[in-house]
């Protein structure tokens, strides 16, 4: 059992060190808003990418990839929101919605990492895949095939806390300069994962 959850857990690490929007989300927030925040971000992330590995699991998945027009929707909507956080980085004038807004920091960064991650709803079928791939190949168990999940979800949380308390500790080597060039990379980046969703087939 412990096996099974290693090689989830080292699944889970591998796929979480390609850098996408969300692991730069929490990259940045950790550098402007510090650890706390940047731990609620996490905290949001792993949720949610536990709730699409659960909905994969339930066949939600399966019902997605039986429907193209929803995909593409989704596609559209997922697009979308990238480029409005890319233009909140670039841009932090740009308005949010109120519970992105105000003085509640923390709340705010919650919500945030949770829209952001929650803008791929796509992912399910990433995960049908990903776990169809180990029923077969290996033959899991459904108690096996628990284990191994909660490997992956472990992997998210534990990257992304390590990269945050990395990341708040390096707050005092980076110039204003520095700052602004990591928000005119990370918009940069959310600018062209939206236009790589917004293409994609």
């Amino acid at each position: 059992m412990l096996n099974t959850f290693l090689g989830g857990l080292r699944l889970g690490i591998i796929l979480q060190l390609s850098v996408g929007p969300v692991f730069l989300f929490v990259l940045q927030t950790a550098i402007t808003r510090g650890i706390t925040s940047a731990l609620l971000a996490v905290t949001a992330v792993t949720l949610i990418d536990a709730c699409y590995i659960l909905l994969a699991l339930l066949g939600i998945g399966t019902w997605l990839q039986n429907n193209p027009l929803l995909q593409k929707r989704l596609r559209y909507l997922s697009a979308l929101i990238l480029l409005f956080f890319a233009l909140q980085t670039f841009f932090p004038a740009v308005s949010l919605p109120q519970f992105f807004n105000g003085n509640a920091a923390l709340t705010n960064s919650f919500a945030a990492a949770a829209v952001l991650t929650l803008s791929n709803p796509l992912t399910i079928i990433f995960w049908l895949g990903i776990l169809s791939a180990q029923l077969v190949k290996e033959q899991f168990t459904n108690l096996r095939l628990f284990i191994f999940c909660c490997g992956c979800i472990s992997a998210t949380f534990i990257v992304l806390s390590g990269t945050a308390f990395l990341c708040s500790k390096a707050t005092l080597l980076l110039t204003p300069l520095l700052q602004q060039l990591l928000k005119t990379f990370i918009s940069g980046f959310l600018m062209l994962m939206a236009y790589k969703t917004l293409f994609s087939h």
